[in-house]
């Protein structure tokens, strides 16, 4: 019986072989962020390899987009560049057998300044004579209000003592030009208590107490309008 399972499984195996995909993933940019207060568009690159026996066609389409909101357009270039009005590729791109195919590149403009988070678009490299001989991609374009920026914006914190108890808990954190406030939030996610940070402060002083927390466990951030940072977790006893 198990001679036949092993035998079965290498016939599936064999199978899913010659039937399955002539083009694999061979690398892309994990996330493509634009800084969206000075920036217009975020672009990322994907490459992708032949790995059959012959060379092939490919064209490509655009096949879904995300639904954040954040994505004001966004286009690709393939053999062509194409605008966000054009479901897919009209010509076709060729991959010799073996080969990397580096012609890839996603864009997408953010919606508009100060915009912060992400949104994914969905694309399907199609073999141009095998329908059926497809690979589907994704890129995830970020936004940020901090991206980019000059080392002077990157923030640099450090809390104690922590674990706190009915006593002074220190909050050390980089300097910023701005008004900016430091967030408690509970496990649930939260606000629990907000305390606002002057301009060109570095640090604040509280008692956990004076602000009404209870045992447990919280998280510190920090929100401004360059964007927010997370500073760990706070437990207080």
């Amino acid at each position: 019986m198990l001679k036949k399972s092993i035998i079965f499984f290498s016939f599936s195996f064999f199978s899913i072989y010659l039937s399955g995909q002539s083009l694999i993933l061979e690398s892309k940019d994990s996330i493509a962020c634009v800084n969206s207060i000075v920036g217009e568009q975020a672009k990322g690159d994907i490459t992708m390899k032949n790995i059959s026996s012959s060379s092939k066609d490919y064209y490509l389409v655009r096949s879904k987009v995300g639904s954040s909101g954040l994505v004001d357009s966004n286009y690709f270039c393939w053999d062509l560049c194409y605008p966000t009005f054009a479901g897919q590729s009209q010509g076709t791109v060729t991959i010799a057998a073996g080969a990397v195919a580096y012609d890839f590149s996603g864009y997408a403009y953010v919606r508009d300044t100060n915009a912060v988070g992400q949104d994914t678009v969905w694309y399907t490299v199609i073999n141009a004579t095998d329908a059926s001989d497809t690979l589907r991609i994704h890129m995830v374009y970020c936004f940020s209000k901090t991206f980019d920026l000059p080392d002077d914006y990157q923030e640099k914190f450090s809390v104690f003592p922590n674990p706190v108890g009915n006593e002074s808990l220190n909050v050390v954190f980089s300097t910023l030009n701005i008004s900016s406030e430091l967030l408690i939030v509970d496990l649930r996610g939260i606000v629990v208590s907000r305390v606002s940070i002057a301009p060109s402060s570095d640090h604040i002083i509280l008692n956990p107490y004076d602000y009404g927390l209870k045992p447990g466990i919280y998280s510190l951030q920090r929100n401004s309008s360059l964007g927010m940072w997370n500073f760990g977790k706070l437990i207080v006893h």
